[in-house]
């Protein structure tokens, strides 16, 4: 008898860990265009789940319900995860909080709301359900002074997201970082994901997806290049400190990403504008050269060879060589070598900004050294 209690007891535990899926990094950890500032009060719920998020991270909460086609949310859970004070008063069923000041006072059945004194009607009245106080959700917004948002659930969306955020936290709403918490509210592995991108593991195997919707194996491949071919992304490069991963945001933006890949940790280098057409690492930086065929904006401000360093777990780009100088091409578009020592990077470069005339500028072409940080270059003999 008691071993089959034990059995039974193994067998619960083991349906609870599997049921519910945990996240072990806040939201901000896992989509790189977010902070935890961006997220400091905030909370994303779900009436189909009892997942929500709280300033980032995830915690069991309690689901939010729909009645007559109203949404209410658990009023202690909303309100304590925001920072208020609760007060529930089992002989009239009221309840009071305190926030930011402000003192907030309703009661389960009513429609009335009073804010500091002063009394407002609801939408619906404030219920009692399952021993939870529940709210019309726009109420509880106003009531903290918080913006809602409400996302329905679509035929591509599974899961209805609540947005409650303060009114100038407005990058919680990005359109991609709504997609990765739908994501996560399916129990997906979330491994890294941008404005760009999203990552997830499955079976001990990297998928990608530019869509956040439809993902493929993200394996490493050659790029062998097909004549006539203008290929922008999905490119892989190998250097000796590991594989960098180029993706062309074609749907959206159409920025080139460049993202280094370190078996199950990925980190983004660089965004750019320009085709990235080399990458190459020295020690443990990574440099990479761009070619615009018809300009850059701000070119006089800039340079198409930049380095970017790795530090506090990002990456940070700048341009190398004098600004308005294009290297590693010439006027035809013929590529040079680059190759990088501890003395500089050595490469055929010219003016290309400014209105120069063309002798003007034939009189820059020339092979150039340029520092490994900084923007100084000095023309070299040969």
């Amino acid at each position: 008898m008691k071993a089959k209690m034990i059995v039974l007891l193994f067998a619960s535990a083991l349906l609870l860990a599997f049921s519910c899926p945990a996240y072990a990094s806040p939201l901000y950890d896992v989509y790189e265009d977010v902070t935890e500032t961006d997220l400091k009060g905030s909370l994303i719920l779900s009436p189909e789940s009892s997942l929500a998020f709280i300033n980032g991270h995830d915690v069991s909460g309690v689901q939010p319900i729909v009645r007559e086609g109203r949404t209410l949310v658990p009023l202690r859970f909303v309100s304590e995860g925001l920072g208020a004070k609760v007060a529930f008063h089992p002989k009239d069923q009221s309840i009071t909080i305190q926030y930011a000041g402000k003192s907030i006072l309703l009661q389960a059945g009513k429609k009335t709301i009073s804010i500091d004194g002063r009394a407002h009607e609801m939408d619906a009245a404030a219920i009692r359900y399952n021993q939870f106080t529940y709210i019309p959700l726009r109420q509880i917004g106003e009531a903290l002074d918080k913006k809602v948002v409400y996302l329905k659930k679509t035929t591509f969306q599974p899961y209805s997201l609540i947005v409650i955020r303060d009114a100038d936290a407005a990058a919680i709403e990005n359109s991609s970082l709504m997609l990765v918490c739908q994501l996560l509210y399916q129990g997906k592995a979330m491994v890294y994901s941008d404005r760009f991108t999203s990552f997830i593991k499955e079976n001990g195997q990297l998928f990608i997806s530019t869509n956040f919707y439809s993902f493929h194996p993200f394996v490493y491949h050659d790029y062998v290049p097909v004549k006539n071919e203008v290929r922008l992304g999905d490119i892989w490069f190998n250097t000796d400190i590991g594989h960098f991963y180029l993706n062309y945001a074609f749907g959206t933006t159409q920025e080139i990403i460049l993202y280094r890949v370190d078996g199950e940790t990925i980190t983004r280098v660089a965004v750019e504008k320009a085709p990235i057409k080399a990458v190459k690492t020295y020690r443990d930086d990574v440099y990479f050269l761009t070619s615009y065929e018809r300009g850059l904006l701000n070119a006089h401000e800039t340079t198409n060879l930049k380095a970017a360093t790795f530090h506090d777990g990002k990456w940070a780009a700048d341009f190398l060589g004098e600004p308005g100088y294009y290297y590693g091409f010439d006027t035809l578009g013929k590529a040079y070598e680059w190759p990088i020592t501890d003395d500089g990077i050595s490469t055929f470069g010219y003016q290309r900004s400014g209105n120069l005339s063309s002798e003007e500028r034939k009189k820059t072409f020339g092979f150039y050294q340029l520092d490994l940080k900084g923007h100084r270059h000095e023309r070299m003999t040969r």
